[in-house]
């Protein structure tokens, strides 16, 4: 196994970084502990794999790197802890010795997952579509599935600077064009 220490260093007023031995890497490490953990050093170890045979580098990084994988990595422990809490079951997952075939089959529900997608599908089709009509009928849209109706026309006006009947004209012509879509 093959180690290499990458650290920073002034290199003719440029902050490089830099191959270090074996001694200023312990040295580096024996500073550190006496250091308050603002002031202290950071690295990431690497492995790499080349021709059977594990290669180790241990890279100095900044504190705000340091300081943005530890947020991650702290992020994706707590998902980690919290999703060994539950059992994850397909609902299409058959059932030994039961009645049913099923989960789906004993999951009482009202929606149908194939209409939610198709329904999710028709709207992504009619936002392309308006978008491809008029640069402004996606915005509308939005608008309208928010129940903004009845109080965007003022609101449209001051972004726009259009008058009422300009924009009471656009979502006239907006409705006639989904009602269109829709049929």
């Amino acid at each position: 196994m093959k180690t290499t220490y990458l650290i920073y260093k002034e290199i003719n007023g440029i902050r490089q970084l830099v191959v270090a031995t074996p001694e200023e890497w312990d040295a580096i490490l024996k500073a550190n502990k006496k250091l308050p953990e603002t002031e202290q050093r950071r690295f990431e170890l690497s492995c790499i794999e080349e021709e059977g045979e594990l290669d180790r580098m241990y890279i100095e990084i900044t504190a705000e790197e340091h300081h943005s994988w530890n947020s991650k990595n702290t992020v994706a422990q707590r998902n980690r802890k919290a999703g060994a809490e539950y059992v994850h079951l397909s609902l299409d997952a058959p059932i030994q010795d039961a009645d049913v075939d099923s989960l789906h089959d004993t999951v009482a529900s009202d929606f149908v997952l194939e209409g939610l997608a198709s329904d999710r599908v028709l709207m992504e089709e009619l936002y392309q579509a308006l978008k491809a009509w008029k640069p402004w009928a996606p915005e509308l849209l939005t608008i309208y599935m928010h129940g903004g109706r009845r109080s965007c026309t003022a609101l449209l006006c001051k972004k726009y600077g259009l008058k009422e009947r300009a924009i009471r004209y656009r979502k006239e012509r907006f409705e006639e064009f989904v009602k269109k879509f829709l049929k």
